[in-house]
């Protein structure tokens, strides 16, 4: 927003003027201290750079995909020119604090802990954890495949569904991602009968999969999705129920924002709510992973 230009006076006292220039030095360096921009707290977006995930994996190119034409959606909206940094999605939340980008969108879920440390948009995805094993074989078509349990919303259903798996993972070896929620996931709730092995990247984790060196992974299904469908990995499958859960795998996938950039999650969450009114999420999740994964049929709430 631009403010009016005051009229200009014909002698100013120099001591006035001087301590004017000092205090809007001093807002000016305290706005930047605080992450918010320097020229008018927080609400002169002309321009963003977009940290996003670069094309390292085969395995993620459906997620690629759906969050580089909604980020291009979403800048149209708010009518500001964006850059993407596909360099700074995979350092995220450090990237974005150290002010090398000004938002991430790298398919960053949204948790209590994360919470803590940075602002999140309205969610623009959701998504579901499950197990994906070598198929055929002994874990192919476990209970409950295809069914979405919350440790929420249904605790009983998703703790008998857990009890169940720690039973037919007894004795495997179960991987994940190094630091993800889905190793967290594991390792709390199967790590007392299987061996929970993390992985810095998904590749390693697949061919381990493929090549019997691993009996499941667990991961996002919208990733799972995209995986099954590659030709090197035709002879795994999804198996077994899918969790989701508000402390432990967020409330959904949103846009990472400064806390104090406070004007900018804003932007974000009105072109958001547009995107989901006139079926722009829809049409492009299901253009991506054949299946709607937008927030727009669930009770969905702001961050």
């Amino acid at each position: 927003m631009t403010s009016a230009t005051p009229a200009p006076r014909r002698r100013a006292a120099r001591p006035l003027a001087l301590a004017a220039a000092m205090s809007l030095a001093a807002m000016s360096l305290a706005a930047l201290i605080a992450g918010a921009p320097a020229s008018g707290a927080d609400m002169a977006w002309k321009s963003l750079r977009i940290g996003m995930r670069g094309p390292d994996s085969p395995v993620s190119e459906a997620t690629i995909g759906y969050e580089a034409d909604l980020a291009q959606d979403l800048c149209r909206r708010m009518a500001v020119a964006c850059t993407f940094d596909t360099g700074k999605g995979n350092d995220g939340v450090a990237a974005l604090l150290a002010r090398r980008v000004d938002a991430l969108m790298s398919w960053l879920p949204v948790t209590a802990s994360q919470r803590q440390t940075i602002d999140f948009s309205y969610a623009y995805a959701l998504e579901r954890h499950g197990l994906i094993v070598p198929d055929p074989g002994p874990l192919a078509g476990l209970p409950g495949t295809g069914k979405t349990l919350s440790l929420t919303v249904t605790p009983q259903d998703a703790r008998d569904a857990i009890d169940a798996l720690r039973g037919r993972l007894a004795g495997r070896t179960v991987g994940a991602l190094a630091g993800s929620v889905d190793l967290a996931f594991l390792q709390g709730q199967i790590g007392g009968s299987a061996t929970i092995r993390p992985y810095e990247s998904m590749e390693p984790l697949l061919r381990d999969l493929a090549e019997g060196r691993l009996d499941a992974a667990m991961a996002e299904v919208t990733r799972l999705q995209a995986i099954v469908t590659l030709s090197g990995y035709r002879n795994l499958a999804i198996s077994g129920p899918q969790f989701s859960d508000e402390e432990l795998f967020g409330d959904g996938i949103a846009v990472g924002v400064r806390k104090p950039d406070r004007t900018l999650r804003e932007m974000f969450d009105r072109a958001i709510a547009d995107a989901i009114g006139d079926g722009t999420l829809e049409r492009l999740s299901l253009k991506w992973f054949k299946a709607d994964i937008s927030p727009h049929r669930c009770n969905c709430k702001p961050f």
